[in-house]
């Protein structure tokens, strides 16, 4: 019978250097756990293994070849196998180890990842169906990620002040989001009315529980209404951001609990299905490389203004509107201005016919009066 592993500490010199390089915060504590995992099964300290390696580069390769036998033995997916790699290579590269390690070898052995989800955005209705069955927190990073296309790993690091409403007219059509704020990555986004309106009454429902909303305050924070936060007695009034494990993870149980996914095979991603519900939308009005710009992953010698930006969000607008309600609220201001502009051109059809029929009775009295004399 196989031994409980012991627990390694990460720590020492070898750790500060992987734990740099990362962009997302989502990232590194991924990675962090995989490489625990791995050195856990090796039973060997972070800067021991480094050191190991250095001597021999062929251990690093045993090591992690043995790791993935075992691993396939004990039926874990292949795509956790994967991490646990892609964390090893991140570990090496910042303690300077880049060459020697044969990856390709490597690689023969990492089992196929499991695909678990189709490349298929959710349907309007799905989504409309989501929002139907969720509560108000929910709907937010629904339509949050409906809307603007954002990554999962970004939601967190939003807060209240990186929301601005674009205002036309004296109504909100829009509003303008910062994304990744102060970080080399920072680009501007935008999200629907609906989605808006539901982060309103997101706020108004925080603020009666005694919260201060602030600028720095997250914008998706914990339950302050779920039993596992009642009992461990904490102030609803502090927010904490909802990591974006927590949201994956939260994401995963509604659409079971909805039944839009099921064991074994999904039709979709359970988050990032929406990053592709928006980029196929919105390219239905707008240039690819716009769209791109505003998911935060077009090219860097690109740099179109934020109102050029906005301009062309807005074209997508109704193939982005999910609220049934609100669709045919748009369809039916679209239609009477196209009625408004349909009757001032017969208005203006009408006052020409009059114009032209005054003159020709002008003409008619002055070829009568030449007549007469």
């Amino acid at each position: 019978m196989e031994q409980p592993r012991q627990r390694i500490e990460l720590k020492g010199g070898a750790i500060d250097n992987f734990l740099k390089g990362f962009t997302s915060e989502a990232t590194k504590e991924s990675y962090f756990k995989k490489l625990r995992q791995f050195l856990e099964f090796v039973n060997m300290e972070p800067d021991q293994y480094l050191e190991k390696v250095k001597q021999d580069r062929k251990f690093a390769e045993h090591t992690i070849i043995d790791y993935a036998e075992q691993r396939k033995k004990e039926k874990v997916s292949g795509s956790t196998i994967r991490q646990v790699r892609d964390a090893l290579k991140h570990f090496f590269e910042m303690n300077d180890i880049d060459d020697g390690i044969n990856w390709r070898k490597v690689a023969k052995t990492m089992p196929r990842a499991r695909k678990v989800g189709s490349d298929r955005a959710p349907t309007i209705e799905e989504v409309r169906y989501m929002l139907e069955n969720a509560d108000l927190r929910m709907k937010c990073i629904i339509l949050l990620a409906a809307s603007s296309g954002i990554r999962l790993g970004a939601i967190p690091s939003l807060r209240w002040g990186d929301v601005e409403p674009v205002m036309k007219e004296g109504k909100v059509v829009a509003a303008r989001i910062r994304v990744y704020r102060g970080e080399p990555e920072e680009y501007i986004s935008f999200i629907m009315p609906e989605c808006y309106e539901v982060l309103q009454d997101y706020m108004k429902r925080r603020q009666e529980i005694g919260e201060l909303i602030r600028p720095d305050s997250p914008l998706i924070r914990d339950a302050w209404d779920s039993n596992t936060y009642r009992r461990q007695r904490k102030d609803p009034t502090i927010a904490m951001p909802l990591s974006a494990k927590a949201i994956a993870n939260e994401m995963g149980l509604f659409l079971k609990k909805i039944g839009l996914r099921k064991a074994g095979s999904y039709e979709f991603k359970q988050v990032h299905g929406f990053r592709k519900f928006f980029k196929t939308n919105a390219e239905r009005a707008m240039k690819t490389i716009d769209v791109e710009k505003l998911m935060g992953h077009a090219e860097n010698y690109y740099k179109p203004p934020v109102d050029y930006l906005l301009d062309e969000y807005l074209k997508a607008v109704p193939h982005l509107t999910i609220s049934e309600a609100e669709y045919l609220k748009n369809e039916m201001e679209k239609r009477i201005a196209a009625s408004d502009m349909k009757i001032g051109e017969l208005e203006r059809e009408g006052l020409a016919l009059q114009q032209k029929l005054e003159k020709i009775e002008k003409e008619y009295e002055e070829l009568k009066r030449l007549l007469m004399n």
